[in-house]
């Protein structure tokens, strides 16, 4: 009976919203309503000192059972069954809690170091025929044996990797630790593993270290074999992902500590230096910002392969700029206590360069955050920078969304899991506290509103005058300029989720946020039978459209839809929802979410940026396509005043910015060198491609000059004019309007 007293899938479908990999949490205890029912049975007739109907089952436990017919089994499952041992446990467990396994795993992990982790649990159940047949009576709410055995015994055994990742596939080695074969049982005296390298089993041995490489990338199948010290050969699957089979080491890496505090407290992190070929020591910086981490798992390998879309990175280091990327110790913290650690960051990149050597500045979402205040608290206080450029790449500048009603959703089901808490508690970080336009409140409120946290964020930048004044300043947003929504209007459903039985009927619907007008966007029940239900539903008016606003995008709701539910279908009506509105990328003047940004004639005195750039159509949060990659290089090169690895002595280059710009019919650029050079001006579209040449390449005087650009010939849009001499290479956008 109570095996069929389920609650929802708040941990299996959470731990995947906004690609967050699994949380991991200490148990706190049962589910109370059903440790209430329990009461009544003596803890001395648990035999394996684990109930299992002491928890509500998410995790599909009964198919690993050791046999080998047991299917593969991911990490996010792996942990959630430990989490339900755990939990099932009469009194506190006598294992290691989940927490402590995997910091000790993390302390042996690292790039290509996989620890490997097995649970063999024993553990008591009642028999579902104990009430039909008379061993138990539910007596005024409480379940109490009535003679005879009402209680059965299962297994549980499965393996995991504790990373199931890898970008350096190539060459692995597999970790294993007595320490991280958890059991209530038998020991193992034989384990054998298949690592789907074309290789076979392997015995292994403890505190031995096994190495693996792969030949192709791909999701692997991992198999294990035990033979437990009673003699019984138990069987356990597990997926493991190889995402690329390489990834390029760092040169060096620069411990940064901020010497500001914020709140009592100092912004901490490394930065990951990658040089350009050719360099001994940082050159020509072009310093990356981390974005929201939130969990923290992003290290250099992750970043380097997110950085690195359209080959940027390997680009930008054959063009001789270095790449130096910040990686906080704790992302989801206070903007302004990780823009002190920018400062401290920027100030050592400094002590590398010569007077005449500047840098490029990149912050990525919630990095273009803290890159604006660090620079703008610089130059407030006095304290100088040497940045001539700064980008905020698809940064929430005037505010980031998370559907309100999938926050209720978290808040609603956290009841049911410790982990569906842990994340709705990740969400309520200060970071995410202080970028989301609407935050969720206790009890629900009428309307959408954000968190005070986010106002004291906007009072600080306010107070150190907004935006840096002394640098090129560039947005590249994410979203549609053309006002293409996510394909839904505002109030439509977006999260269909219904399941009906005798025993339990649940309930989780989630609408999108209304234009203004009245709308439920929530709608939970969690029916047990024996229990009260557990009920809420939230309507809100009065907010902006924010869940299907142009914008850079998260697929947060096909996410929700491919996680298999033990019970029922989750259905996602629509995938993705807008995250970083392209409003709020490029800080325009208005409360439009769907401004006409592309028709605007004059979009630049709507925004505190020098140059903007912008889809037609949504793109995914933080992804680089070919013309933005375009983009990034054109601005890193704009107004770089050397790339050469030798002393100075070498002569310096201008090109202005257009005058007109934008430009119908002819536009006019100056250019300068202070020494006689080889120079060459020409035109590309914002695919790169050359369409023009301005000036042959050749050889010209020291001095001043000026090209002309015909316009009548091209079709209306952006082009970047570049001017390339023998020490390096600088840009100009113009855009062409019929």
């Amino acid at each position: 009976m109570l095996r069929a007293v389920i609650g929802f899938l708040a941990v299996s479908l959470l731990v995947t919203l906004l690609n967050a990999p699994a949380v991991s949490v200490e148990p706190r205890g049962p589910n109370p309503k059903i440790a209430a029912a329990l009461d009544g049975l003596d803890p001395g007739l648990i035999t394996t000192g684990i109930l299992y109907d002491r928890v509500v089952p998410l995790s599909r436990i009964e198919e690993f059972d050791g046999t080998i017919e047991s299917p593969p089994i991911n990490l996010r499952q792996w942990k959630q069954i430990y989490f339900e041992m755990s939990l099932a446990s009469i009194g506190e467990p006598a294992w290691i809690v989940l927490d402590a396994l995997e910091s000790d795993a993390r302390r042996v992990s690292g790039p290509s170091r996989i620890p490997v982790a097995f649970m063999n649990f024993e553990y008591n159940r009642i028999r579902p025929e104990a009430f039909d047949d008379g061993t138990l009576a539910m007596v005024n709410g409480r379940i109490e044996p009535a003679g005879g055995d009402f209680l059965e015994e299962g297994r549980v055994f499965a393996a995991a990797a504790l990373k199931d990742y890898t970008h350096r596939g190539g060459e692995l080695v597999f970790v294993f630790d007595e320490g991280r074969y958890v059991t209530n049982a038998a020991d193992a005296r034989l384990v054998e593993v298949d690592f789907d390298d074309g290789s076979g089993f392997r015995a292994i041995r403890w505190g031995g270290e096994e190495p693996v490489r792969y030949t192709r990338p791909g999701t692997k199948t991992i198999r294990t074999r035990v033979v437990t010290s009673e003699g019984t050969v138990l069987h356990g699957d597990f997926y493991f992902h190889v995402e690329n089979l390489l990834t390029p080491d760092p040169n060096d890496t620069l411990s940064v500590i901020a010497t500001i505090p914020y709140d009592g407290g100092f912004g901490t992190g490394e930065a990951y230096v990658y040089l350009a070929e050719g360099h001994a020591t940082i050159t020509n910086p072009v310093v990356v910002i981390e974005g929201f981490d939130l969990d923290n798992t992003m290290n250099w390998d992750e970043l380097y392969q997110l950085l690195n879309q359209e080959n940027l990175i390997e680009t930008l280091r054959a063009k001789g700029f270095d790449a130096v990327v910040l990686n906080f110790s704790d992302a989801t913290d206070y903007v302004q206590r990780n823009s002190f650690a920018v400062v401290d960051l920027l100030e050592k990149v400094e002590t590398y360069l010569d007077s005449y050597r500047d840098i490029a500045l990149i912050g990525a979402s919630m990095g273009g955050l803290c890159g604006r205040y660090a620079l703008a608290y610089m130059e407030t206080n006095g304290s100088g920078h040497s940045v001539r450029t700064f980008i905020s790449f698809d940064g929430p500048q005037s505010g980031a969304n998370i559907p309100l009603g999938v926050q209720y959703w978290l808040d609603f089901f956290s009841e049911m899991s410790d982990a569906a808490a842990v994340l709705l508690g990740q969400l309520d970080t200060p970071a995410a506290r202080q970028m989301l336009v609407y935050h969720h409140t206790i009890p629900p409120g009428m309307t959408g509103e954000s968190d005070p946290l986010r106002a004291g964020m906007l009072a600080d930048f306010a107070a150190v005058g907004g935006y840096p004044a002394g640098v090129r300043n560039v947005a590249i947003a994410n979203g549609s300029g053309s006002g293409a929504d996510q394909g839904f209007a505002p109030g439509d459903q977006i999260i269909d989720y219904e399941y009906t039985s005798f025993l339990v009927d649940i309930t989780g619907n989630v609408w999108a946020v209304p234009d203004v007008s009245s709308h439920m966007i929530f709608d939970g029940l969690i029916d047990i039978i024996l229990t009260q239900p557990d009920e809420m539903a939230v309507t809100v008016s009065g907010t902006l459209p924010y869940d299907n606003a142009p914008g850079g995008r998260r697929n947060s709701m096909a996410q929700m839809d491919s996680t298999e539910a033990p019970y029922g279908d989750i259905v996602a009506l629509h995938d993705h929802h807008c995250f970083i509105p392209t409003i709020s990328a490029l800080d325009l003047a208005t409360t439009d979410l769907f401004f006409d940004i592309g028709g605007h004639p004059d979009l630049l005195s709507l925004t505190p940026f020098d140059a903007v750039y912008f889809p037609v159509e949504n793109e995914d949060h933080v992804s680089i396509s070919t013309e933005s990659a375009v983009w990034f290089v054109n601005e890193i090169e704009t107004g770089v005043t050397s790339i050469a690895t030798e002393a100075p002595s070498l002569p310096v280059m201008s090109l202005s910015a257009p005058v007109p710009n934008p430009v119908s019919t002819g536009a006019t650029f100056r250019y300068s060198l202070d020494a006689r050079g080889v120079v060459e001006i020409t035109i590309h579209d914002v695919k790169g491609r050359k369409i023009a040449t301005l000036l042959e390449r050749g050889e010209h005087p020291a001095g001043a000059g000026t090209v002309r650009f015909d316009a009548l010939h091209v079709a209306s849009g952006v082009y970047f004019v570049k001017m390339t001499t023998s020490v390096g290479v600088v840009s100009q956008k113009i855009a062409v309007i019929r």
